[in-house]
């Protein structure tokens, strides 16, 4: 199903999921999520590449709704 990764205490940078470029985030908004359609997720494993620039966290957080500021 669809979802969103909370890139709220990450920095700034780049997602790819499974060799799809998600987008960009930056934490000084407006949104902090980034949308992931469903078919860009495999079942089983799922490659993600955070590209970050300013502050990396240790993990990724998925959530069932956007953070919209």
């Amino acid at each position: 199903m669809d979802t969103f990764l909370n890139m709220s205490n990450w920095g700034k940078g780049n997602v790819f999921i499974n060799g799809f470029n998600l987008g960009r985030y930056f934490n000084a908004g407006p949104t902090h999520s980034l949308y992931v359609p469903a078919p860009l997720l495999k079942e089983g494993s799922n490659e993600f590449v955070v590209f970050e620039l300013m502050k990396p966290s240790s993990h990724l957080v998925f959530t069932d709704a956007p953070i919209l500021g």
